[in-house]
């Protein structure tokens, strides 16, 4: 449970609710609307597939996602929502400044969010 209390986690979901409550409204926040919210995307999956990992998984509080999961979430994000909707839906467009706000989020959460949730193991 403390992986869905990183305050970084907590932080990306209110940004969300922020930029849907806005949108919404129709009145998107530029800047967090058009560049927060993709830098908090991967942090925020890639937070919420550690919690996955650890609970259903691995079923350890020591376990962090290796730099090769979270490449593979920044590149899946990316093609997803920069080349492949935007391909079928006018809705989309892709845009190369998301995919590189996906790839620093990714390395933000790499070193910064994806510590284990414990400090110490138990002694044995």
């Amino acid at each position: 449970m403390r992986t869905l209390l990183n305050p970084w986690f907590v932080a990306g979901c209110v940004i969300w609710v922020i930029v849907y409550s806005f949108r919404r409204l129709a009145h998107p926040v530029p800047w967090i609307n058009g560049y927060v919210d993709d830098f908090f995307a991967v942090p925020v999956i890639a937070n919420l597939s550690l919690w996955f990992m650890r609970g259903a998984v691995i079923r350890s509080n020591y376990y962090v996602l290796s730099a090769w999961k979270v490449t593979f979430i920044v590149i899946y994000v990316s093609l997803v929502f920069e080349v492949l909707l935007p391909a079928f839906s006018k809705t989309y467009t892709g845009d190369w400044v998301d995919a590189l706000l996906y790839a620093i989020g990714g390395v933000f959460f790499y070193f910064v969010m994806n510590k284990p949730a414990l400090s110490k193991k138990p002694k044995a």
